[in-house]
């Protein structure tokens, strides 16, 4: 009969195999007290999946929720994109009929100066016409007398004053004035539609480009551009001065102006570069030393183009990203309450490659780092946020 427990083994045995078999010298039990042992750990064992269970119901919770909450906003979004689109749609067809209707007025106007100037040529070309026949008559008179007496009769030619009146007109007709005016046109075009793409920005807070200026200061072995919109690597032909905030024999610059709330982006062209990086970073960033180099520390995010590979890389690591890049144009957004920390590749449609997620707990400044014969360039209208 088995009436014992095996705790090595496991196993059930009989009284033979504890005291002259396979068990012997082993840790045994009782039945009923391996049992009551066994049923102490599964107790706990049963409390563990328990928590676990509601842990995951939890987060099954939080997603449906999230789910739904997302459901919702993008019902909204819909919506809101929707009515915008349809209120586009009304305004282009408000401003067509404004600027049809504007050519409309300026032909027509033309037209009817061009009428009038006709109609007056046509009645003078008709007199001269008459004048022509007339004095074809008198040419052709035999009788001294009577040729005489008609060719004195009457004005038979035009004045010079009439001929330089219409003349006048007839020039401004087809040249100056007599043309339309596609400026005007132009303005009333322009100006409606800067009106309704005012219009969308408001609807969905679309923003400018930051303002993104370089600060020399903080710039070593490179030549930053009168415009403080582009670095390019000089090495070491260039020498600057000792600054605090300057990073020494660091192909690095920092910008002069630092983000501490809301959201921004900026855009950056690398076609130029073999090696560079583009991120942002805090002002109490090391300033010697290779843990110096944006990225490659805790205090600053990157992306790193190295001869036409791309990556993402904070605090030494790298992140490779899922797809090739086809552009040397990106853009980096900055949710600063979020701790949203974004790239993206300005390609057509414009691709997300990666979100850094933290808390930012320090003003952010945008940062290139810049290697031999590279440059990096800002684009983007020069706005601030």
């Amino acid at each position: 009969m088995l009436k014992y427990y095996c705790i090595e083994d496991a196993a059930c045995i009989c009284v033979t195999c504890r005291l002259d078999g396979e068990h012997q010298g082993h840790l045994v039990r009782k039945l009923d007290e391996a049992s009551e042992i066994k049923k102490k750990s599964l107790t706990h064992v049963l409390q563990k999946l328990t928590i676990r269970r509601e842990e995951t119901e939890k987060k099954v919770k939080r997603l449906q929720e999230h789910r739904r909450i997302l459901k919702e906003k993008a019902d909204d979004v819909t919506e809101r994109v929707s009515a915008m689109f349809r209120d586009i749609r009304r305004q282009q067809e408000d401003l067509e009929r404004r600027v049809l209707s504007e050519i409309s007025r300026q032909q027509e106007q033309l037209s009817l100066s061009i009428s009038d100037l006709i109609q007056q040529l046509e009645s003078k070309k008709g007199g001269l016409s008459r004048k022509i026949c007339h004095t074809e008559e008198l040419c052709n008179m035999t009788d001294p007398l009577t040729f005489l007496q008609e060719s004195d009769t009457g004005d038979l030619s035009d004045t010079e004053e009439e001929d330089n009146e219409d003349n006048e007109r007839h020039d401004k007709l087809l040249n100056d004035g007599g043309d339309l005016d596609v400026t005007l046109i132009s303005h009333t075009l322009h100006t409606g539609l800067f009106d309704i793409i005012r219009g969308v920005n408001v609807c969905f807070f679309i923003q400018d480009p930051a303002d993104i200026l370089l600060d020399a200061d903080t710039a070593s072995n490179l030549f930053i551009s009168d415009d403080k919109k582009n670095a390019s690597w000089s090495g070491n032909h260039h020498r600057t001065p000792e600054e605090p905030e300057r990073c020494p024999n660091r192909p690095q610059v920092l910008s002069r102006n630092s983000f501490s709330f809301g959201q921004c982006y900026w855009d950056v062209d690398v076609r130029k570069s073999m090696w560079c990086r583009v991120g942002m970073c805090y002002p109490s960033v090391d300033r010697e030393g290779f843990q110096s180099r944006i990225g490659d520390n805790d205090k600053s995010w990157c992306l790193e183009k190295y001869y036409g590979q791309c990556l993402v890389r904070h605090n030494n690591k790298d992140i490779q990203l899922p797809h090739d890049i086809s552009t040397h144009r990106f853009r980096i957004y900055l949710d600063y309450e979020s701790g949203e920390l974004s790239f993206y590749e300005l390609c057509d449609p414009i691709r997300h490659l990666h979100t850094f997620t933290t808390n930012f707990t320090e003003p952010l400044h945008a940062a290139s780092w810049v290697w031999y014969s590279s440059c990096v360039q800002i684009c983007g209208v020069s706005q601030q946020m």
